[in-house]
Order: structure tokens, then sequence, then C-alpha cells
């Protein structure tokens, strides 16, 4: 079954220490001796936080979260073993290369200003 649970964490970044609150998806499987979290949103945490990647700690997990113009962006839990981490880092690499914006050579380029991004013309 899956739940949506207020936790209390502790925020760390930008040189700050600080405890918030968090909504956190929590999976309780029959066969698992605890249960799992996957998502996390920050929902209450003091408001001079400088922009900027922060780690929350909550429930014995941790998650990577963006606070981005005073809002916090959703994070995801970090792994616990190495397979889970290979696993973790293979998609962030993926999820980054497919935003990355592509840039083409023009036919004949030799600089920086020959260069051109898809559908510039």
């Amino acid at each position: 079954m899956r739940f949506a649970v207020l936790c209390k964490g502790v925020l760390r970044g930008m040189g700050r220490e600080v405890s918030c609150e968090l909504l956190a998806t929590k999976t309780v499987l029959p066969e698992a001796s605890s249960p799992v979290y996957s998502h996390c949103a920050v929902i209450e945490a003091p408001r001079d936080l400088a922009d900027g990647d922060y780690e929350v700690e909550f429930a014995g997990e941790v998650a990577i979260v963006t606070l981005r113009g005073g809002s916090w962006v959703v994070g995801r839990i970090l792994p616990h073993t190495y397979s889970e981490a290979a696993t973790f880092y293979a998609e962030e690499v993926a999820r980054a290369d497919a935003q990355a914006p592509r840039v083409q050579r023009r036919k004949g380029a030799r600089g920086a200003k020959e260069m051109q991004r898809p559908g510039e013309v």
C-alpha cells in the first residue's frame, strides 16, 4: 500500500542546517521488513534559505532537493545499496543528457560563430 505521509526532517546545504517538514510517498509491502520511501517534497522550511541544492534527511532516508525561486523541487530518495546507486546515477546521467541542448557544426564551420543549435537558420 502507498501513503502520503508528513515527516519532520533536517535540511543541509548552502552552509546551513535547519529543520523542516515534508510530504513523502511511503510504500508498505507485506514481504518487506521496513517501509520504502520514494519521492518527497519540502512543505515547510525557513524562508531565508538561499536558492540551491540541499539534502534532506528524514525517517532514516536522505533525498536531494533544490530550492529555486522560493519553491522546492521534488526530491529523489538516495539509494541504499550499490546496485540501487548504479541504477540511480545511470538514470541521472541519461536525464541530464536528454535535457542538454545539442550543438551542431555547420558544414565547413571552423569557429564558435559558425556553430548552430538545432532549429536555427
